[in-house]
């Protein structure tokens, strides 16, 4: 690996703003637009990902650019194996991207629990050694709904709540998604009671809620997309016949707006110590039919994208969010439902037709 050396840009802020950034779990959904929008604004990007065979993938995502150093970190959960494999490298902010996810596993302690928080330890603790200024965590909007509440169309959630599992709901749990649902809580607190001790950096937490939008890189077969593309795909992929199948995560934001709260939440003083909740919106199904039967061409649909109860709208009977500290501090501008499905939709039609050749 070549060991490039930089120092801070003149000019930057108290916090010394960072122009070399690592990256973990380069690979991701989320981090490979983060990636990009790093690239895209100056910064030089050093990424990790667990294997060889990822390297060459995530360097074809992104161009070969000059600027993106890829390195093998096999195992997340350990700050040293991060030192081994940067080496010498300069770093001055660690967005915390990598996190297991799995629900296919016989051990949720030892499959989810355990990796999600000593990763999110890890990289702290390598923050302590590298002497960063800021980290940024990747959690989850899991960490703020309560889910034993239910639907509850009188609640509000903003990133001031919590949700109330805990290390032992996730290890006992179940079911996966509960179990998923308390290593995200674990992990988050985890990282802030870290922070209680005198650091010599600052951490900034964001919970996005589903991640919708399009693929740097589409996978090629219908397994393959992300668990949040595809509560979209299964919307959009039914005949126009079929009923809108029931909302199930009815918070989503845009990937690209969540990438760009990364690098806002690297660059803000006022972010550090922070909690942000990153959503666009409530949203069902319906809407979903609704706008993308607007967006898309009935060339493309062909014949697909129930009709449903046209307009029908779920919000009144929903809990609904409060992001307006995320618009204030960040200086977020969210991504509408139209342009994401333009986006996304002839990708995932690509797929599944692709797949309906077989």
């Amino acid at each position: 690996m070549t060991v490039r050396h930089s120092t801070p840009a003149a000019g930057e802020g108290a916090l010394a703003w960072p122009c070399r950034v690592l990256v973990t779990g380069g690979n991701g959904f989320i981090a490979q637009h983060t990636i990009a929008v790093l690239l895209e604004e100056g910064y030089h990007v050093v990424t990790t990902v667990r294997s060889e065979e990822k390297v060459d993938a995530v360097r074809k995502t992104h161009n070969g650019h000059g600027d993106l150093t890829i390195v093998v970190v096999g195992d997340i959960t350990s700050a040293d194996a991060y030192l081994a494999g940067l080496q010498n490298e300069t770093i001055h902010a660690i967005l915390h991207l990598a996190a297991p996810f799995t629900y296919a596993t016989q051990s949720f302690e030892t499959d989810l629990m355990i990796p999600s928080v000593q990763g999110a330890e890890a990289a702290l603790h390598l923050a302590e050694q590298l002497g960063v200024k800021r980290v940024v965590q990747t959690n989850s909007f899991a960490c703020i709904y309560d889910a034993s509440l239910g639907p509850r169309p009188d609640k509000i959630y903003s990133a001031k709540d919590w949700a109330p599992l805990t290390y032992d709901d996730g290890v006992r749990a179940k079911d996966a998604p509960t179990a998923y649902r308390a290593s995200k809580v674990a992990a988050e607190r985890a990282a802030w009671d870290f922070m209680k001790q005198s650091r010599c950096f600052d951490l900034v937490s964001l919970c996005p809620g589903m991640v919708f939008g399009p693929w740097l890189d589409a996978p090629t077969t219908v397994k393959s997309i992300n668990t949040s593309n595809m509560l979209v795909y299964n919307v959009v992929s039914l005949p126009e016949e079929e009923s809108v199948p029931p909302t199930k995560a009815p918070v989503w934001v845009h990937v690209r707006d969540v990438a760009r709260a990364h690098v806002q939440a690297l660059r803000i003083p006022e972010a550090g110590g922070k909690r942000f909740l990153l959503a666009t919106n409530v949203y069902c199904n319906q809407e979903i039919a609704d706008v993308a039967r607007e967006v898309i061409p009935p060339a493309m649909r062909k014949g697909r994208v129930p009709v449903g109860q046209l307009g029908k709208r779920e919000h009144r009977t929903h809990f609904g969010i409060d992001v307006q500290e995320t618009l204030g501090i960040l200086g977020l501008q969210w991504t509408d439902l139209g342009t994401c499905l333009r986006e996304l939709v002839p990708q995932l039609y690509a797929i599944q037709d692709e797949g309906s050749k077989v």
